[in-house]
């Protein structure tokens, strides 16, 4: 009496399970991946969305830093005035290429999202380290 009690349990398992099976659906079309075009992956627009924002609040803050900068090269003396307000302008040109190159990468598409983005970080390394050199020089 137990093994039919038993084969009894397990075909009323598979069939419960073949029953919830057919109610399976498919995943939902714009929760599936879509393919990569050109064999990286595509950046997410969640993910676009966010590096703007984090871009733009970096930004933000070398902008108060270089108007700090250039609050220090006005207060300064003649000639150090002279010098230290031409690398401020240095500073104001990189800090103007890389705000276009924000403003390039947020309009841009899928497919060219991941080069604008590397011209972004470039432009921005460089701004970077132009206020790094300014701090170094204005010591």
């Amino acid at each position: 009496m137990k093994p039919s009690l038993s084969v009894m349990g397990l075909v009323l398992v598979v069939a419960a399970a073949s029953v919830a099976c057919d109610k399976i659906k498919p995943p939902m079309p714009e929760l599936q991946k879509s393919p990569a075009t050109s064999g990286q992956a595509s950046p997410q627009e969640g993910e676009r969305t966010a590096f703007a924002q984090a871009a733009q609040k970096e930004l933000d803050k070398l902008k108060v830093t270089i108007a700090e900068f250039k609050a220090k090269a006005e207060a300064s003396g003649a000639q150090t005035k002279a010098r230290l307000g031409e690398e401020v302008k240095k500073l104001e040109a990189d800090l103007g290429e890389a705000e276009q190159r924000l403003t390039e990468l947020k309009a841009a598409t899928v497919e060219s999202w991941n080069q604008l983005k590397e011209s972004f970080s470039s432009s921005l390394e460089k701004l970077k380290s132009g206020i790094e050199s300014f701090r170094k020089k204005a010591a």
